[in-house]
């Protein structure tokens, strides 16, 4: 009677490990989300260089930031498995159809393991309509930024330098953000 008893507590004691940390996980993985009108948390910086890295593109090309100088680039690390990442891509993708033919390119690089099979999935599933694909499968681009967690994004200037970096989601298409980016990218 007593090892049944036991073994009944020890069945009862994991339960509640599992309960708390779903709970727990619950919070870290799906923090509420911002309001669409409140601005981005800007954390600016002096103007400096982004290490180099290389990452693949939807063709399956290798890219790096180079390809991208003379565009403001909003460079978005992200996985598809991260609630915070999918809850702000519909914002990033509405932020690339609104600015990007006035030089604003938001580069979005998915750390996913399984490389371009979940990302075609995930854009499939959110409707995305305005974004490139871009793969690192080796995390070498996070690696490189030195990051925290996901999503982080990088603000890099025409010159290719890191201006500002936000880490967490973020209501890209807010009102404030878009003139923001378009008094940046008018150069005031």
């Amino acid at each position: 009677m007593q090892s049944l008893s036991l073994l009944r507590w020890r069945w009862i004691l994991v339960a509640a490990v599992i309960a708390g940390g779903a709970v727990w996980l619950s919070f870290t993985v799906n923090p509420p989300s911002p309001p669409a009108s409140v601005s981005v948390d800007w954390h600016e910086m002096a103007p400096h260089p982004v290490p180099a890295f290389t990452f693949t593109d939807q063709d399956g090309k290798t890219v790096s930031l180079a390809d991208f100088k003379g565009k403001l680039v909003v460079l978005d690390v992200w996985a598809t498995w991260c609630s915070p990442c999918r809850a702000e891509f519909p914002r990033l993708d509405r932020l690339q159809a609104a600015l990007g033919d006035k030089g604003l390119a938001v580069v979005p690089i998915s750390v996913d393991l399984g490389g371009r099979k979940p990302v075609d999935k995930f854009y499939e599933d959110i409707g995305v309509k305005a974004l490139a694909k871009y793969t690192d499968p080796a995390n070498a681009s996070a690696k490189a930024l030195g990051l925290r967690g996901l999503p982080t994004t990088l603000i890099i200037d025409r010159e290719g330098r890191e201006i500002a970096r936000i880490e967490g989601e973020a209501p890209w298409d807010s009102s404030e953000t878009l003139a923001r980016f378009e008094a940046m990218l008018a150069g005031s």
